[in-house]
């Protein structure tokens, strides 16, 4: 990887706010640069999955926030604040780079650590994630807690001594939250090209009918490049977010597909079943790095395609799951 990997971020964190047109131009660009592919061959789909995947990486890694709306003219990007983000692990006190950075930050922070005592380690490691444009992880590792909130005030940033994984999981509504806040109506089905979700296979699918007493279906609006997806249930309907309402199903069914290993303290999820955002931030913050994918097909028939966290302690990997209504597979995510 090159110095593009920095580059998005570098765009998003000078302009602090970026119209969803330009966020997707500069990506585009930068994308390009880094893989050297000329114009007239750029393959659209493949392109706009990496975009997917990097809005995903750098919301999951705290360095940025995106608003999507109905009207994609208002959807913006936004850089938050930078940040030391404390880790939940044992040992001595760790904390990754989050939010705003420029092309000065890293050597800000590694004079400010040597500032506050040679001890002090500064890491910065290329992201293990397949996803491109996604920053550096950045992290230190100190002897003291102190050491830590010594170097943030010197930096004039925010230090939190909680990690953040913590706060962000028990922010965080779960499944039963979520459903309590939706509205149901007896409104009549879009007629607009539509696929309904496979709990088995977690795909979605041209089914025209479906045993299950529930079921979430994505319609293609006509004329528009968006989709909408509701939740049926005894003949009512909800329009409903794509994450949850995948949850919402395999709950119902009491379809457990999320895995954890706890020798390695890796968990697993399915790629085509990704976690709400929040939860998959509070997950991606135990680390700092972002999921990476892989394919397990004996993992778990039928699904393939798992991303994977790494670094996430039991009671997060067992308090996330129960936020989905989700009964945690114990199993072993050896990869050969």
């Amino acid at each position: 990887m090159s110095e593009t990997s920095e580059k998005l971020l570098y765009v998003i964190s000078a302009k602090k706010e970026l119209a969803w047109l330009s966020f997707k131009e500069t990506f585009d660009y930068l994308y390009n640069l880094e893989t050297g592919v000329r114009e007239e061959n750029i393959d659209k789909d493949g392109i706009k999955n990496k975009r997917l995947q990097a809005i995903r990486a750098l919301d999951s890694l705290g360095h940025c926030d995106f608003n999507f709306s109905d009207d994609s003219s208002k959807n913006k990007v936004y850089a938050a604040p930078p940040v030391l983000v404390r880790l939940p692990c044992t040992g001595f006190p760790q904390a990754i780079l989050a939010g705003a950075r420029s092309p000065a930050t890293i050597a800000q922070l590694s004079n400010t650590c040597q500032s506050v005592g040679n001890h002090i380690n500064l890491e910065i490691k290329e992201q293990a994630s397949e996803s491109v444009l996604i920053p550096k992880r950045v992290a230190v590792q100190a002897e003291d807690v102190r050491e830590l909130e010594a170097i943030c005030n010197s930096l004039k940033i925010p230090f939190i001594e909680t990690p953040s994984a913590w706060s962000v999981l028990h922010f965080s509504a779960s499944i039963d939250d979520y459903l309590a806040t939706i509205q149901w109506s007896k409104e009549p089905e879009l007629n607009w090209q539509n696929k309904t979700f496979n709990p088995i296979y977690l795909q979605f699918e041209s089914i025209k009918e479906t045993d299950y007493p529930i079921r979430l279906t994505g319609y293609s609006h006509p004329s528009r490049n968006t989709k909408s997806y509701y939740l049926w249930q005894d003949e009512r309907c909800t329009e409903i977010d794509l994450d949850w309402g995948r949850y919402a199903v395999l709950k119902a069914l009491r379809r457990s597909v999320l895995i954890y290993d706890k020798c390695r303290f890796t968990m697993a999820v399915p790629a085509s079943a990704n976690l709400p955002r929040i939860l998959e931030r509070a997950l991606t913050l135990c680390s700092g790095y972002a999921a990476k994918y892989e394919k397990m097909p004996r993992v778990l028939p039928p699904i393939q395609g798992f991303n994977l966290f790494t670094a996430v302690p039991p009671q997060i990997a067992e308090m996330t799951a129960a936020k989905l209504g989700q009964t945690l597979l114990q199993q072993s995510l050896s990869i050969t």
